[in-house]
C-alpha cells in the first residue's frame, strides 16, 4: 500500500516536471519569435548619440536623424534609405540577423559604402527600437520609432 502511494506521487511529480519543462521551452520559443516579429517594421531614426553627445557629422549618411529609415522585412531582408545631399538614397544587399536574443547584426551598402553593424538591442517595443554599437572606438546610440 505504501509503495503504491509513493509510485503515484513519483508519477505525479514526473508529469508535473514534464509540464513545467514544456512550459518553459514554449515560453522561451515565444519570446524569441516575438522579438523577431516586432522588429519587422519601418523605423524612422529620431536620435543619434555618439559617445553620449548628439551626432553632428553629416558624412555618416546612415545616421542622419529624421531623414533615415530602416525597413526590416521577413526573410532577414533590410533596406536603409536616407535623404542626403539633396537626394533620396536606398541601400542594396541589406541583411539582418539576431545573433542572440539581445544582439542584432545588420549589413547593407549605401552610396557604395558597405556597413556591417553588430548592435545591442537596448529596447524593442512595437513603437520604439533603441540600438547601441561600437565603431572605431566610438559608441553610437540610435533611437528609432515605428512609422
Amino acid at each position: 500500500m505504501c509503495c503504491q502511494k509513493n509510485r503515484n506521487i513519483l508519477r505525479g511529480l514526473k508529469v508535473y516536471f514534464f509540464c513545467l519543462l514544456l512550459s518553459v521551452f514554449c515560453f522561451f520559443a515565444f519570446i524569441s519569435c516575438d522579438k523577431q516579429e516586432m522588429i519587422i517594421n519601418s523605423w524612422n531614426l529620431q536620435t543619434v548619440l555618439k559617445n553620449g553627445q548628439p551626432l553632428n557629422d553629416s558624412l555618416q549618411f546612415n545616421l542622419i536623424p529624421r531623414y533615415t529609415h530602416y525597413n526590416f522585412y521577413y526573410a532577414n531582408s533590410l533596406n536603409v534609405s536616407t535623404f542626403a545631399s539633396g537626394q533620396l538614397t536606398s541601400s542594396s544587399n541589406g541583411f539582418y540577423e539576431f545573433t542572440n536574443s539581445s544582439t542584432i547584426r545588420m549589413r547593407f551598402t549605401l552610396l557604395y559604402q558597405r556597413y556591417e553593424i553588430t548592435a545591442k538591442i537596448k529596447k524593442l517595443t512595437r513603437n520604439e527600437l533603441n540600438l547601441e554599437y561600437e565603431d572605431n572606438g566610438n559608441t553610437y546610440f540610435l533611437k528609432l520609432f515605428a512609422r
